[in-house]
């Protein structure tokens, strides 16, 4: 009768180890559900602010001319403005948007560029494809069809002391509308 006991009680001890793992594993999961419930998550990333007149009011003394600050309608939104030092280490103002159809559109401007800076800016240095009049002035349009990127470029000259050559760089995956539209906002 010993053994019938023994055997009992390791049956009960094996039963009692299952059902307490499955007790264990569902206050567990429980647990994890909770806290899925409890802590918030975002459906979207939140958009940040950004003031272009203020960073191209404090980027002009480094660039050494007032960058673009365009007014553009409460559609396109700002995602950066400021300074970036690109090719031959040249202090170039960078400008980013998304523009009101949700593709990109950006801005890129320098003093006195070198021609592997203005390649750099536009995708490889894809040659010129003609030029395209906005407003009253004249961009040279330097596409990147493969890849949908357009790029306008204006090369202004010098204007006397104080004020050096400029070249302004628009270009993004954004509408050939959309992107006149920004090269009106900038150009001289």
């Amino acid at each position: 009768m010993t053994q019938t006991e023994s055997e009992v009680r390791r049956r009960r001890s094996l039963n009692t180890t299952s059902r307490d793992m499955l007790i264990s594993m569902t206050v567990i999961v429980g647990i994890v559900v909770a806290l899925l419930l409890l802590v918030p998550r975002p459906n979207q990333i939140p958009e940040r602010s950004i003031d272009v007149a203020a960073a191209a009011g404090a980027a002009q003394q480094e660039l050494g001319f007032a960058p673009a600050d365009p007014h553009l309608s409460s559609d396109w939104t700002a995602r950066t403005a400021d300074v970036q030092r690109a090719t031959d280490d040249l202090p170039t103002w960078h400008l980013t948007y998304t523009t009101p159809s949700g593709h990109y559109a950006g801005i890129q401007q320098a003093a006195k560029p070198t021609a592997a800076w203005e390649n750099n800016q536009v995708t490889g240095g894809n040659p010129a494809q003609g030029t395209r009049v906005i407003g009253s002035t004249t961009w040279i349009v330097r596409s990147r069809l493969d890849r949908g990127i357009t790029s306008l470029v204006l090369r202004e000259p010098a204007a006397g002391a104080g004020h050096p050559a400029i070249t302004t760089v628009v270009t993004g995956t954004a509408t050939d509308v959309e992107l006149n539209q920004l090269a009106l906002a900038v150009a001289p």
